[in-house]
């Protein structure tokens, strides 16, 4: 049932996020998880695995990795992006907001150009897949909100 749940999410995410049929049409058809070749962001510890696209352009979808206990420093992107935790328990909080828990299965959506910062809560490993319809960035604490 989870898994099923999962893979709805994903989908209705993957709608969401402003894919047109014509950038899903140019991604794999299949990416099975040893095919995924995973590389460091530069942002901290964090890791990730391209499932389409290209995260220098956009769009893109990509598996993201954190280890447990890690939080991002403060930050915002220059493009929004939905995602969807696979692992671990995740809290993406805008700055001042309210922190909402998510565990897999959970979804969320993060406005551009908004502070925000993302915890992996668990002590295990998390993992999400984001989708972005602009280039990957990860631009450092703006003043304001």
């Amino acid at each position: 049932m989870t898994r099923t749940r999962t893979t709805l999410l994903v989908a209705l995410t993957l709608a969401g996020a402003g894919l047109s049929h014509a950038d899903m049409m140019k991604s794999p058809n299949h990416v099975p998880v040893e095919d995924l070749k995973w590389f460091d962001t530069g942002v901290g510890p964090m890791r990730a695995a391209v499932a389409y696209g290209d995260m220098a352009k956009g769009p893109y979808g990509v598996f993201l990795k954190f280890p447990g206990k890690f939080a991002s420093p403060v930050h915002y992107h220059s493009s929004e992006y939905r995602a969807v935790v696979v692992a671990g328990t995740i809290v993406n909080s805008e700055v001042g907001e309210k922190d909402i828990t998510m565990l897999p299965g959970s979804s969320w959506y993060q406005r551009e150009n908004v502070n925000h910062l993302t915890q992996c809560v668990s002590s295990s490993e998390c993992t999400v897949f984001l989708m972005q319809p602009g280039k990957f960035d990860f631009l450092p604490e703006k003043g304001g909100k």
